[in-house]
């Protein structure tokens, strides 16, 4: 009898125990977040945050696209810290807020120059939802005007550079993207010079039924050390930044000598090595690079020596003028430094002291050879000797 009564009160008492789901809420009673935006003005914080109606999204993902708009819903909060303009939006907020959705975060300029990124990070890190595969970005732009960009042919939001921009850097590849791990690892390493794309909208290049349409594009890139060094460059002026990153799928390269085209290639797969030269308490750097490319407009004959020639000529042209730019920021665009501190990590402490200033000048860049093979001419053959 007693072998009964236990097995009848075991599953009670492990029922008891369990743990239910009473915290949990409806589907369409939460606010789920997709994109938060930071903004610092005036001595506070500013917290901006995109939502979406999954509703729209969801019939949008499932047939391509909808008769009309997804709806974005943009919330903003204020406060002297961050926690304090998170809980001033939860003052209006109509549900709960979800934040484990979140893909893409934006950083302001304001906020940027006022060398609060640290106060950024930590809260960042303590908050048990956020994730560090979210996407994030710089920008110049109204954060708010930002973040109620729509995407093409009514499509979901979440199909955008802001919230998924890889398959627009598979096309041109001149701005990497940047992951808030990647960020944060930089960030915290003091040799390390912190890329952050600037995120940025345009109506010039796409109507809808003839009315211009804003979309996102990447603008340029800033660039910090610490908090003490802070930099912004167009993307104009960033031209060889592209060819010095590992992960460049392609990028284009307009071919001209003495003022006439010669023709356009898809510049791709590069193998980068840079090695520092330490002469005793002189440091030089070395840097050979080599790309495959393909030849998709031919409009004046040349040889394929010549081509490749002018092709390491122009790429080597944009790789130094970026250098010289950035360093009128003191910004180590190709994280020379890094590379020194990974070999030697003493001798930069003392160069550098500690870290407090750079170690770059012009003359910091002792070689550079590049090197271009055209592996791939189009559905056409090129001449024979051409």
């Amino acid at each position: 009898m007693s072998r009964r009564i236990a097995a009848i009160v075991c599953p009670l008492v492990t029922l008891l125990l369990l743990t239910g789901c009473w915290s949990s809420s409806e589907i369409q009673n939460v606010t789920y977040a997709k994109a938060i935006g930071l903004d610092y003005k005036n001595g506070a914080y500013h917290v901006y945050v995109q939502a979406l109606d999954f509703s729209s999204v969801a019939k949008s993902e499932a047939q391509g696209q909808s008769t009309s708009m997804p709806g974005i819903w943009i919330g903003h909060g204020q406060g002297r810290t961050m926690n304090l303009a998170i809980n001033n939006l939860f003052q209006t907020a109509q549900m709960h807020i979800a934040w484990g959705h979140v893909t893409a975060a934006v950083l302001s300029q304001d906020i940027l120059d006022s060398g609060k990124i640290e106060d950024v990070l930590d809260m960042v890190n303590r908050f048990p939802e956020s994730r560090y595969t979210t996407w994030v970005y710089g920008t110049r732009m109204p954060i708010d005007k930002l973040l109620a960009i729509s995407s093409l042919f009514n499509m979901s939001p979440l199909d955008s550079i802001l919230h998924n921009p890889t398959p627009s850097y598979k096309e041109d590849s001149t701005m990497p993207p940047l992951q808030a791990m990647t960020f944060i690892a930089n960030q915290h390493e003091r040799s390390a010079s912190t890329y952050l794309p600037s995120l940025a909208y345009t109506d010039q290049n796409w109507n809808r039924n003839n009315e211009p349409h804003d979309l996102f594009y990447i603008e340029g890139a800033f660039f910090n050390r610490d908090d003490d060094v802070h930099g912004y460059m167009p993307k104009s002026k960033l031209t060889g930044f592209s060819f010095m990153q590992p992960e460049m799928h392609r990028a284009p390269l307009l071919l001209e000598q003495d003022g006439e085209l010669i023709g356009t290639l898809s510049i791709g797969l590069p193998k980068i090595k840079i090695k520092p030269v330490v002469r005793g308490d002189e440091v030089r750097f070395r840097i050979k690079a080599t790309y495959l490319a393909a030849m998709y407009e031919y409009l004046s004959p040349m040889t394929y020596d010549e081509m490749v020639g002018l092709a390491a000529q122009r790429i080597k042209e944009q790789i130094l003028a970026t250098y010289t730019e950035a360093l009128k920021q003191h910004i180590d665009v190709y994280e020379l430094e890094k590379k020194l501190y990974r070999k030697h990590p003493k001798l930069w402490r003392k160069l550098s002291n500690d870290g407090e200033i750079s170690i770059l000048s012009d003359s910091s860049i002792e070689s550079l050879d590049v090197k271009v093979h055209i592996s791939y001419n189009g559905k056409y053959k090129r001449i024979a000797g051409l």
